[in-house]
């Protein structure tokens, strides 16, 4: 992501609003999904995003609806990122995220007050989608989590604010930028090492998602470009498993540049 310019990765969706979906197999060649997702890694972050559908549910903000589509595709990503995507468990919640896509679409947001609740009488969902859009209208809505909090994003972990500059702009993109520019030192790698993974792998799934929103035109290069950030975001987190702060650094910048070559290529297309 450009840290120069305004943020890039809204910038992408503004010609990706309507596209048509072809998704492949889970795990085929050409695939966006592959099997990168660890046990523990699923759970927390699955966890997490109960809890969001659960909060934003219950709240009286005006964009609940809007925040719950994108953690349900978000969700279901997840699902299709372990090494089991087809487990009776698995697919039960990838149902579940698929209902709640729904609900919210309908705002019918009181079904999702219990979310959790509701997951073991889901219907199990297949592994191979065949439409991400079942789960996700369109990828501006999900880009915007990159943002600062202050301008709507989803902001980053405590333990991810290790300098003044990201306590303050509080962002995603912000985090990658400040990864990108210098080497993290020992004693801050160490305070984000387990939070890193986390966002990285988040990182990665939507990359994921947003590879399967290629346009006609152009699509063989959408998808190298989000393939790039799916990837490059994986590396991130396995830098920083073995705690490598040269690591951090090339991965955090692969992944920025990836944002960048295809906002380049497609934000005015």
């Amino acid at each position: 992501m450009n840290r120069y310019s305004l943020p890039l990765l809204s910038a992408i969706a503004v010609g990706i609003l309507v596209i048509a979906v072809n998704l492949q197999a889970g795990g085929a060649k050409g695939s966006a999904w592959k099997p990168f997702l660890p046990d523990d890694a699923f759970k927390a972050l699955s966890e997490r995003s109960m809890q969001t559908i659960e909060e934003a549910a219950k709240s009286a903000d005006k964009n609940a609806a809007e925040r719950i589509e994108v953690e349900a595709a978000v969700l279901a990503g997840y699902t299709l990122s372990v090494k089991n995507p087809k487990d009776d468990a698995i697919s039960a919640l990838r149902g579940a995220a698929l209902n709640a896509a729904e609900a919210a679409r309908k705002n019918e947001l009181k079904k999702l007050i219990d979310f959790k609740k509701s997951i073991a009488a889901a219907p199990k969902a297949p592994a191979e989608v065949k439409d991400i859009k079942t789960y996700l209208h369109a990828t501006e809505p999900m880009m915007k989590a990159f943002l600062s909090k202050a301008k709507g994003g989803e902001g980053i972990h405590a333990e991810l604010q290790y300098q003044p500059k990201l306590k303050n702009l509080n962002g995603v993109e912000a985090l990658l930028s400040t990864l990108a520019s210098k080497k993290i030192s020992d004693d801050n790698l160490a305070k984000v090492s387990k939070e890193l993974p986390l966002m990285a792998y988040r990182v990665a799934v939507m990359g994921s998602i947003t590879y399967e929103f290629a346009p006609k035109k152009g699509a063989e290069k959408w998808r190298e470009y989000s393939a790039a950030m799916r990837d490059s975001a994986i590396s991130l987190a396995a830098q920083t498993h073995k705690k490598n702060g040269e690591g951090v650094m090339k991965a955090a910048l692969a992944l920025e540049s990836s944002c960048i070559d295809c906002h380049s290529e497609f934000k005015n297309k």
